[in-house]
């Protein structure tokens, strides 16, 4: 008889990671790479992307001493973490080394930042989850990543000042959409622009955004000329919600029930906006841009 090594419940499936669990590694390993990215744009005090260490190819996991910057440290300790546990797991499948291999030959080519590697190793742990869960750390490895999922979660909610709208057209620093707002204002320059010249950008970027119904549609109206009222659209959110229009993401509790309020995806608001007729949404592209709040 086999137990689940995270919650100990029985498991038929011939894994030490129940099903229940094995769940909530994928939808840790989903948001993980969304809520990094957006963090790794911005840290107190200053607009843009945060430094990645030249002297790294991966992680060294020396946290030891801290930069005094509660998001570079949380992203920091979240990196080695991921790469401390593919490294383990390359120990005992050594047939994945290549996977390693060609992640850090990218980064040392400089042809993937630290957020991407970040998604890279979320993708990789997605895939081979079922070889995973028959080690003996697997157990910790679900607790690791909910921790670092709820820890940049709510850093996301409290520190990142909105929607990435790409680089100032005055002085090509990065610029972001605040919440409810239809203009961006550089905080370099102070140069303001029109919120709907950025659409492209801010599709390209947020289509993957998760939130509530009433945050979605402050970022809609703030985007799109024919949407003109955050509380008419966030009743029709809601109600396409309840309809099956959109696909609702939730939580799940200790039992593997979803709990929680309910979030949508920006991208199927903009689908279900565009086939109602909202001419000025556009196709957006890249899943891992996502801003999470």
């Amino acid at each position: 008889m086999i137990h689940c090594l995270n919650c100990g419940a029985e498991t038929s499936n011939g894994l030490a990671l129940c099903e229940l669990c094995q769940r909530k590694v994928l939808l840790a390993l989903e948001f993980i790479p969304i809520y990094f990215r957006n963090l790794a744009r911005w840290r107190p005090g200053r607009a843009g992307s945060r430094p990645v260490p030249g002297s790294r190819v991966l992680y060294d996991g020396d946290q030891e001493q801290g930069t005094g910057d509660r998001i570079s440290d949380r992203l920091d300790e979240a990196a080695s973490a991921l790469t401390e546990r593919a490294q383990k797991l390359v120990e005992a499948r050594p047939h994945l080394a290549r996977l390693l291999d060609r992640l850090a030959a990218a980064r040392a080519a400089e042809r993937v930042d630290e957020a991407q590697a970040v998604a890279w190793l979320c993708r990789g742990f997605s895939r081979y989850l079922a070889s995973l869960s028959t080690l003996d750390w697997c157990g910790e490895f679900v607790s690791e990543l909910a921790h670092h999922e709820e820890t940049l979660r709510r850093l996301t909610e409290t520190a990142v000042p909105g929607w990435y709208a790409g680089g100032c057209s005055h002085c090509h620093a990065p610029t972001y959409v605040v919440p409810g707002l239809r203009w961006v204002t550089c905080r370099r320059c102070g140069a303001t622009t029109y919120a709907g010249d950025h659409l492209d950008t801010i599709l390209d970027e947020a289509r993957s955004w998760v939130a509530r119904p009433m945050r979605l549609a402050e970022a809609v109206v703030a985007l799109v000329d024919e949407e003109l009222s955050v509380q008419r659209l966030h009743k029709r959110i809601s109600k396409w919600g309840e309809r099956g229009r959109l696909t609702a993401l939730r939580r799940l509790d200790a039992d593997g029930d979803p709990s929680g309020p309910k979030r949508y995806r920006l991208s199927e608001v903009l689908d279900v906006l565009r086939s109602e007729g909202a001419t000025r949404v556009t196709d957006g592209g890249d899943p891992d841009a996502a801003v999470v709040s």
